[in-house]
């Protein structure tokens, strides 16, 4: 491409002024990508244009391929619905989401009895999903499960804490074990203890 030039009347035009000012300036047309290959065979060169019916696309040769110079599609403008402000007709377009505006149908929560305040107890769980899916297939009515009202630590934990106030870890009794009191189960006499401590013997 050797740039634009103004030509005189009955000037000569040259064959270098010709292939250079002409004929590799101008956008060729084809009805399609085969037609042009048929047409220009190995006569190509990096930088020429052409223009095809059946995408309705300027493409340029890149040395190697045609590429695309635009493609308009057929979008005209895009226009901010519901919830959405924005928009427009040319350019980068942006879309915003007011979400004051969100709503859901519905239809999609037609089987939620619970209310706001009973929703909003959620708020805060920090439970992770398999923590939760605990509770997959607990059949218990909304009294059952308002006995955790008022839990704030983990259950267990809190059991624990009260069999420790019992004065001691309940164990089941065994031959020759303590349980809570220093209640002791033998077969032999007692053979030390302290105050308040229950030897049983029995024979075997």
């Amino acid at each position: 491409m050797s740039g634009y030039k103004a030509w005189s009347i009955g000037e000569v035009v040259e064959a270098g002024d010709f292939q250079t000012y002409i004929q590799n300036q101008t956008v060729m047309k084809f009805a399609d990508a085969a037609g042009r290959t048929s047409e220009l065979g190995d006569s190509v060169s990096e930088g020429m244009l052409s223009y095809l019916v059946s995408t309705e696309t300027f493409q340029y040769y890149t040395g190697a391929v045609w590429e695309n110079i635009s493609n308009p599609g057929d979008i005209t403008a895009v226009t901010a619905g519901t919830a959405l402000t924005g928009g427009g007709t040319t350019g980068d377009v942006t879309l915003n989401v007011d979400l004051s505006a969100v709503t859901i149908p519905a239809s999609q929560i037609s089987d939620l009895t619970a209310t706001a305040a009973e929703l909003n107890i959620l708020d805060g769980v920090t439970a992770t999903s398999a923590e939760l899916n605990i509770l997959d297939g607990v059949t218990a009515d909304a009294t059952e499960l308002n006995y955790v009202d008022g839990v704030t630590s983990g259950i267990q934990s809190q059991l624990d804490a009260r069999v420790l106030e019992t004065n001691g870890a309940v164990t089941t009794a065994a031959t020759g074990s303590n349980v809570v009191r220093n209640i002791t189960l033998s077969t032999s006499a007692p053979s030390s203890g302290s105050d308040g401590d229950v030897w049983l013997v029995y024979e075997a």
